[in-house]
């Protein structure tokens, strides 16, 4: 029997549909290529689901490890950056109503930018009623025109009875920072910056107004505006201000003998030659009777016109600018950073007192050195006029010199003998002459000796011997006590040459000292002259 041949195999394929039922489909050879394929397909979905599970705990990792302390702070710092979170959500929704107002802003910036370039503004979109930075903005645009000579009554009287405090600031700073200075109206100037505080303090308006003016953006007449300002709150100031201004000159060494009576004159003087040359290195630059070129709406330093004006425009209308505040202080909740908005435009500067001191010990900036100065010139002048009185005075006809511990008077015509004489009297006092008192104490030993030879050696030859030695020990005592006599005289007629030749010199320097009195007074009348032009 022809055995039977046994049949091929057939596979039948296995198909996946939508709902991932399988399907086999009967009579279609399934190949080990096929199989291959779908298998390496399922392990790339598996590893993509791998890569995204591992990222997600990663981003995990991360987010807990910036989140410090226990159990129960990590919880309640995800629960406060949630709550944050959602009530951030509401007041985005929230001012979505106020898209307009933030159009308008974007707007006004972008005027400023153009105006600033010399290229056309864009126009204006939307109109936001109630808002006065439309109106300002439409105001500045026709007060920057070179051809514009008058004021635009329409939109600027809108803007000053919707907001007259910020329209003014706006538009002094504004028109500062384009160069134009001679549109800026007094009474706009006068109630931007308003009035100091009665502690001193200033706000941020208040110090970006400050500086403008001392940078030339205002004029004279505004300049002395808020110069008047600035005087009111230092009535009750006890600074030292010579002391600051001192401090910008290098130090001024004094010059002549050193003398009790004529330190203080010799000290004035030198002060005063200090002071005259920090002064004249402050106003006497000529840079700063120019207005600064950097008062161009750029980059904003933290108190230039510049970083106001943005300040400003950013706040927003009256009924957003609580949202949007609101919205910066949940930001940094849920971030957990500081918050970025810039402040506000009432934080303070820091106190008039403060900024002073610091613009007058600065070099870089020589226009706000030169408005600090004129602020504090009231009070700087009588000073320094007390300062050249003094160095100025009347030069003693004798003054004391201590030499070698001892003092003695000097006279422009040389040594005073009898203060000289006193200084002798006294050292020879410490060394007098070899006396017999001096010699008692020998004299005595050398008698005793005498007794002991001649009266025991009749009795033994030894006592003569002791008797004899006895002598020469005060022999010995004798020649010490005259020696030491001598030497201590010596020493004190060395020393009464010494003071006498040092008093002679001393004495020379303090006619000279005097002789050049006059010169010493045209130079303090010369320094006292550049000082009062510069504060006068």
């Amino acid at each position: 029997m022809a055995s039977a041949t046994p049949k091929k195999q057939r596979l039948t394929p296995v198909t996946r549909d939508a709902s991932h039922h399988v399907t086999i489909r009967s009579g279609e050879p399934m190949s080990d290529w096929y199989t291959e394929s779908r298998q390496n397909r399922q392990l790339e979905e598996l590893r993509d689901e791998m890569s995204r599970a591992v990222s997600e705990a990663s981003n995990l990792r991360s987010r807990m490890s910036q989140l410090q302390g226990g159990l129960e702070t990590r919880l309640e710092q995800l629960t406060d950056a949630f709550d944050a979170f959602v009530e951030l959500s509401d007041i985005r929704y929230e001012l979505i109503g106020f898209a307009p107002a933030a159009e308008l802003r974007r707007h006004a910036g972008q005027v400023l930018a153009a105006l600033a370039s010399g290229e056309q503004p864009p126009e204006q979109g939307r109109d936001v009623a109630g808002y006065w930075l439309q109106p300002a903005t439409a105001a500045l645009r026709t007060l920057a025109d070179q051809a514009t000579a008058v004021l635009p009554e329409g939109p600027l009287s809108e803007a000053l009875g919707l907001d007259e405090r910020r329209t003014s600031i706006f538009l002094c700073l504004a028109l500062a920072a384009l160069g134009r200075r001679d549109l800026v109206q007094e009474s706009w100037l006068h109630t931007a910056f308003g009035t100091v505080a009665p502690d001193g303090k200033v706000t941020r308006v208040q110090r970006a107004l400050w500086t403008t003016a001392a940078r030339g953006g205002f004029g004279a007449e505004g300049g002395n505006l808020i110069l008047e300002r600035l005087r009111q709150p230092l009535s009750a100031s006890t600074k030292n201000w010579l002391e600051v201004i001192e401090n910008r000159a290098k130090r001024q060494r004094p010059t002549g003998p050193k003398y009790p009576e004529t330190s203080t004159q010799i000290e004035a003087q030198a002060r005063l030659a200090q002071v005259g040359a920090a002064i004249e290195a402050i106003a006497g630059d000529t840079a700063v009777r120019e207005p600064d070129s950097d008062l161009a709406y750029g980059e904003p330093t933290p108190d230039s016109a510049s970083a106001v004006l943005r300040m400003l425009i950013s706040e927003g209308s009256e009924p957003e600018r609580e949202p949007l505040v609101r919205a910066a202080e949940l930001r940094a909740r849920v971030t957990r950073n500081a918050i970025t908005t810039g402040g506000s435009i009432a934080d303070s500067a820091g106190t008039v007192e403060q900024l002073l001191a610091a613009d007058l010990k600065q070099s870089a900036e020589p226009h706000l050195a030169a408005t600090a100065l004129r602020v504090i010139a009231n009070d700087v002048l009588p000073e320094v006029e007390a300062l050249a009185k003094t160095a100025s005075g009347l030069t003693p006809t004798e003054v004391t010199y201590d030499v070698q511990g001892h003092r003695v008077t000097l006279r422009a015509d040389g040594l005073e003998p009898r203060s000289m004489e006193a200084a002798a009297a006294k050292i020879e006092s410490a060394a007098p002459p070899l006396t017999a008192r001096a010699l008692a104490g020998p004299l005595t030993i050398a008698i005793v000796g005498l007794a002991v030879g001649i009266g025991l050696g009749i009795l033994h030859w030894f006592w003569i011997i002791v008797g004899l030695a006895i002598v020469g020990y005060a022999a010995r005592r004798a020649w010490q006590v005259r020696a030491t006599t001598r030497r201590a005289q010596a020493d004190a007629n060395a020393l009464i040459a010494t003071i006498r030749n040092e008093a002679t010199e001393a004495a020379a320097g303090f006619a000279t000292y005097k002789a050049k009195a006059p010169e010493r007074q045209k130079a303090v009348e010369a320094d006292l002259e550049v000082i009062r032009k510069y504060l006068a």
